[in-house]
């Protein structure tokens, strides 16, 4: 049942907060410190957003496992675009439920928009190429209210779901009891996100969120050159991707529907318990514009 949009509430506590977001349809929700998240690089504390900040609350919904193993990721397209518009009703909802009780509230969207780095904004050395932040780490927020660690493939495993949710949040001026940080070792670094990885991103030891973008937003294996010597190899790919693609009505999509073009390493990942008697058996690759495209 929908948390009512007026009339009194008696009180606005941890427990009560929860109740109304999983009335909302949310699978998993946990309250962090605001004054004592884990970061990511670039750092974006959310007392930067709001300097009077106490809580973070992290909300989680599952993916569709049907849409993960699709046999074309645009059915997962969708899907995520779904789970992403649930989560920001919800926040949205919920942050004027609180404001309505006196506590400033800024809902923090479960995608767009992001923030957009040309340059280092530590050291102000130029990226390889352009790189995107959300204004808070999610996955580093769960972290620290216990909801899931980071696990070998950089995504958020839960112990109910593994890779297989989407996050959204809400940081806000009202005193809730935080949940703690847990130390559950889902991730035992089998190795399988690190062979099924198309652009050669995770390695044993690190992830590199360069090849990673370049092919997750454009199935492309190369990235843009640096040195003279590497424009030619770049080029020819190019040509090898315009033989069977239209990247300019690719690239309009993308715009309007945020297609992806990998997400390997999430589909082979085995963790999450609610996912074991369900997760297929056989995983046959996921046709994307990147495929078999070297």
């Amino acid at each position: 049942m929908s948390v009512p949009i007026k009339g009194s509430i008696d009180k606005v506590d941890a427990p009560t907060v929860k109740q109304w977001i999983q009335a909302e349809g949310i699978d998993l929700v946990a309250i962090a410190d605001a004054r004592n998240l884990s970061l990511a690089f670039p750092t974006r504390p959310a007392t930067a957003l709001m300097p009077s900040a106490r809580s973070v609350i992290v909300m989680a919904v599952a993916h569709s496992l049907g849409a993960v193993y699709s046999p074309n990721i645009m059915l997962w397209t969708r899907s995520k675009m779904q789970t992403s518009r649930l989560l920001d009703e919800t926040a949205e909802k919920i942050g004027r439920l609180l404001e309505r009780e006196g506590f400033l509230s800024l809902p923090i969207s479960a995608d767009k928009p992001v923030e957009i780095f040309k340059h280092d904004p530590e050291t102000g050395k130029k990226f390889r190429q352009t790189r995107t932040s959300g204004f808070i780490s999610l996955k580093h927020a769960a972290v620290s209210c216990g909801m899931g660690e980071i696990g070998g493939n950089n995504l958020l495993l839960t112990p109910e779901f593994g890779p297989h949710q989407r996050l959204c949040a809400i940081v806000t001026e009202a005193p809730l009891a935080a949940d703690p940080g847990r130390e559950l070792d889902l991730c035992n670094h089998c190795g399988r996100c690190v062979k099924a990885c198309p652009s050669g991103a995770l390695k044993d030891d690190r992830y590199d969120v360069d090849p990673c973008f370049a092919y997750w937003s454009s199935g492309f294996k190369r990235l843009p050159p640096v040195k003279f010597r590497e424009w030619p190899g770049y080029v020819r790919m190019i040509v090898q991707h315009l033989k069977r693609r239209d990247l300019l009505v690719e690239m309009g999509q993308t715009y309007i529907t945020d297609v992806d073009n990998c997400i390997e390493c999430m589909r082979v990942c085995p963790v999450g318990e609610n996912w074991k008697e369900i997760r297929p058996k056989l995983l046959p690759p996921q046709k994307s514009s990147g495929t078999e495209i070297q």
